[in-house]
């Protein structure tokens, strides 16, 4: 984790996904009732991994792709998962809700 930002968009991005009713697998973006969407549409209430902290991004930046560019250096920060390959969205999609909050966890500690 190397700057303010980064650190306020994971600290975010977790809080989107704390709640397991909040967390999605295979979709960046679902709204309540399962429909994949954008990760940044507005009727988003659950996210991957990935897409919460797009998220996250978003909401403080308001723009997609300034999100997607500080998203993308956010899970890189995070993810040094060499034992795992898939980086964040892998670990979101087969080891599941507990594993991302701890890779976020870990990723908060040490920032």
């Amino acid at each position: 984790m190397t700057t303010t930002v980064q650190k306020k968009v994971l600290i975010n991005a977790r809080a989107l996904i704390a709640d397991r009713a909040h967390w999605t697998r295979a979709a960046l973006g679902r709204t309540a009732n399962g429909r994949n969407v954008e990760w940044h549409d507005k009727s988003a209430t659950k996210w991957c991994a990935m897409g919460a902290i797009y998220r996250a991004a978003y909401d403080l930046v308001g723009d997609p792709r300034q999100a997607t560019r500080i998203g993308n250096e956010v899970a890189k920060s995070v993810c040094r998962t060499p034992w795992f390959r898939g980086g964040l969205p892998a670990i979101n999609d087969w080891r599941g809700h507990a594993a991302v909050l701890a890779v976020f966890d870990k990723a908060l500690q040490a920032a």
